[in-house]
């Protein structure tokens, strides 16, 4: 049977800040005999950019000379490794599948008008960095937002660090929670390191929003990525990058200011127009 090789598995801290979003069934998944088996029987009722019934196949079943994206977005059928990178792939197609669908047919129609190209041009590097590294960082606090455009990183992390929810006891009072997106994103954080940036995209909610469920949350994210994302001119200049284990309850040693005063990691930078259409 094919299944996730166990060296990958036990790479995976499943009390990890940063998995806290992703579906309870994934663990099972990943210790399944029959890695995409487990996929397909979770997949419920999501589908591709262009509607098709989503489920998972083995990569050797993507035909040659076929895109990666232009095959889900006609068939519904993600191809599949059995790595983290693919595993966490579809840990995101659980969790936002409106989005997921979203980015697949935006991907698709790049590929479609420009064809396969060394160079992917703007649209797709951007959709590409979403998919791939994208944070989702969730704010009611308009000064945490600016703050973060403006590489201010006591204003964006350690003077409203109270503010920040913490992912393991989500708070209704918090006013800024972080939640990772993109799967390459993921699996670099089985190995974390203080330097590792995630592309960040804000969205904006009122103060009541964090009184939700996390299953609540997660699906008023879903909808308003896939909004935004349906029609938006992107840039990778769009994003900010950020220091992941910076984030409040991310890193036990970050509860020391002294944490934030490596220049090489929490660097200086140019304003940002982060994404705003948010």
């Amino acid at each position: 049977m094919p299944c996730l090789p166990q060296s990958e598995q036990l790479l995976i801290n499943w009390q990890a800040p940063w998995l806290a979003h992703l579906p309870h069934v994934m663990p099972n998944i990943a210790h399944a005999d029959d890695l995409i088996g487990a996929l397909n029987q979770q997949v419920s009722t999501h589908t591709s950019g262009s509607g098709k019934p989503l489920h998972f196949i083995a990569q050797a079943s993507l035909p040659a000379q076929t895109a990666y994206e232009s095959h889900i977005f006609n068939t519904g059928g993600v191809p599949t490794r059995l790595n983290l990178h693919d595993f966490f792939n579809a840990a995101i197609w659980f969790t936002f599948p409106k989005t997921k669908a979203t980015l697949n047919a935006r991907q698709a129609q790049q590929i479609q008008t420009a064809g396969v190209q060394h160079a992917r041009g703007m649209a797709r590097d951007a959709l590409t960095l979403f998919d791939e590294n994208a944070a989702i960082l969730v704010t009611s606090n308009p000064s945490i937002a600016d703050a973060l455009r403006n590489f201010d990183w006591h204003n964006t992390l350690i003077a409203p660090r109270a503010q920040w929810d913490n992912p393991h006891q989500p708070s209704a009072h918090a006013q800024a929670a972080l939640y990772p997106f993109g799967h390459a994103l993921l699996e670099k954080l089985t190995a974390p390191r203080k330097a590792m940036c995630a592309h960040t995209w804000i969205l904006h909610v009122p103060s009541e929003w964090f009184a939700r469920t996390l299953f609540e949350r997660l699906a008023d994210i879903d909808l308003r990525l896939s909004a935004q994302l349906k029609d938006a001119q992107l840039n990778p200049r769009d994003f900010c990058p950020l220091p992941v284990l910076g984030v409040p309850h991310y890193c036990a040693d970050n509860v020391d200011e002294t944490f934030y005063n490596d220049a090489r990691v929490f660097r200086a930078g140019r304003t940002r127009l982060l994404n705003p259409i948010s």
